[in-house]
């Protein structure tokens, strides 16, 4: 692209700003991907649903994603939703607590939505908790 049309181009931009229009500079790119998101549980990360063997419990859950997001789970084996309990990741790969098991047995149940207008969601993922033999 040559001085001139350059210049013409730039000309265009400011124009249709100063009329208000929604003209974007840099169009934003649409998200399509979920985010990657995981549990740490006594010091192992979890992202695929198996069996989580721990040796002391109470164990404490620390959630972690990807990108921004909200991660709904459940205890109690239950699919969760969007009116179960959450934590909110607000940066990418950062952590943040979640429910601590106290109980053998538990089947940890959870997914993640991020901050896209689709809200992109995760797969769920279902960890069992046992105490180790």
């Amino acid at each position: 692209m040559n001085l001139k049309n350059c210049i013409l181009a730039l000309a265009i931009a400011l124009t249709l700003s100063a009329c208000g229009s929604n003209f974007e500079w840099f169009p934003a790119v649409a998200d399509s991907t979920s985010p990657r998101v995981s549990a740490i549980i006594a010091g192992k990360t979890f992202s695929n649903s198996t069996t989580a063997f721990v040796s002391i419990l109470p164990a404490a859950v620390t959630f972690n994603s990807s990108e921004p997001a909200t991660i709904y789970y459940t205890t109690d084996g239950n699919e969760p939703s969007t009116a179960s309990p959450s934590v909110v990741i607000a940066s990418s790969n950062s952590s943040t607590p979640g429910p601590t098991i106290t109980l053998t047995d538990t089947i940890l149940k959870f997914f993640g939505i991020d901050k896209s207008p689709k809200l992109n969601q995760s797969t769920t993922v279902s960890i069992k908790v046992v105490k180790s033999p």
